[in-house]
């Protein structure tokens, strides 16, 4: 059986300082996307990973955590052979690792027909990482914490469009998270509304002159539009994000995808779980991205 196991995004992120474990505060507004990888099972004589990316197939995989803690709970030790159709970048801010882990214990739960609840699996999801417990939300969430303190909204009020531009060097979030300086954190109301800012782009783009060039110069060729350029989690994804309401003008509409064709971005929309987005067939998402848009500064 195959899987879809979607890519998310940061509509904001806030840091608010370090704490005491060494984690750091946030905020966050996750969305779930149409664009993603794939996770397939069966059942096997020894357990075993393929993919179609081979930095992947080491044991440090989210996938074998999350089969770790299946088998602990359920005692179900039956050998299962998985295969991950890998397009979402590493080290890419879209949490490929977390919704693999995610979508993996969903497989297993399926596969056994153990019936687990989604909230167990949320639970259980929380052992794994701090952005795994999301892929099992509405398909919106606001969190909290280091991340994984989860609040469900049902759908958000305002109707944006979505424009994907990925790339492949990636960012370790630890080392984004690493870079921050104390002038990096914000300050203020931890319960307002922050849509359209991520305080990781201070570290990242130290770190990365061409991502912060890139941003610049994607800013410079939508400007004629109502959108804003943002980074995606700890990076190196950047998107941009504009009202779904400016395609009701064909002209408008035409310029806009003629010019996502021209930098080769990758148009997506919002993913909701109803009932189940891991099992979506294949025609409905993206999982084929194209070449990465590398602007000429």
């Amino acid at each position: 059986m195959q899987y879809f196991s979607p890519a998310k995004l940061n509509l904001f992120l806030k840091i608010w300082g370090k704490r005491f474990d060494n984690f750091h505060e946030l905020t966050t507004l996750y969305q779930a996307i149409d664009f993603g990888d794939t996770l397939s099972l069966k059942n096997s004589m020894k357990d075993s990973l393929s993919s179609n990316v081979n930095e992947l197939l080491s044991p440090s995989n989210l996938i074998w955590k999350s089969l770790e803690i299946f088998r602990r709970e359920t005692q179900i030790h039956q050998p299962v052979s998985w295969h991950l159709n890998k397009s979402i970048p590493l080290q890419s801010g879209l949490g490929g690792g977390s919704s693999n882990a995610a979508t993996a214990l969903y497989a297993l739960n399926e596969h056994f027909q153990t019936h687990i609840p989604i909230t167990t699996l949320q639970l259980w999801a929380r052992e794994i990482g701090s952005d795994v417990p999301f892929f099992f939300s509405s398909g919106t969430a606001l969190g909290k914490g280091r991340g994984e303190h989860l609040f469900s909204i049902k759908k958000l009020n305002h109707k944006h469009k979505y424009v994907l531009y990925l790339d492949h060097q990636g960012i370790p979030t630890e080392k984004a998270y690493q870079s921050l300086l104390p002038q990096d954190y914000s300050t203020g109301n931890h319960n307002a509304c922050f849509y359209g800012e991520n305080d990781l782009e201070k570290s990242v783009f130290r770190i990365r002159t061409d991502l912060k060039n890139k941003k610049h110069m994607l800013e410079r060729m939508w400007s004629p539009f109502e959108s804003h350029v943002l980074m995606s989690g700890s990076g190196a994804t950047l998107f941009v994000c504009y009202p779904e309401e400016l395609e009701q003008d064909s002209k408008v509409s035409s310029q806009i995808h003629s010019l996502i064709k021209q930098t080769q971005g990758i148009p997506v929309s919002r993913l909701y779980r109803e009932p189940h987005w891991y099992s979506l067939k294949q025609s409905t998402y993206k999982n084929s991205p194209l070449e990465c848009f590398q602007p000429q500064i």
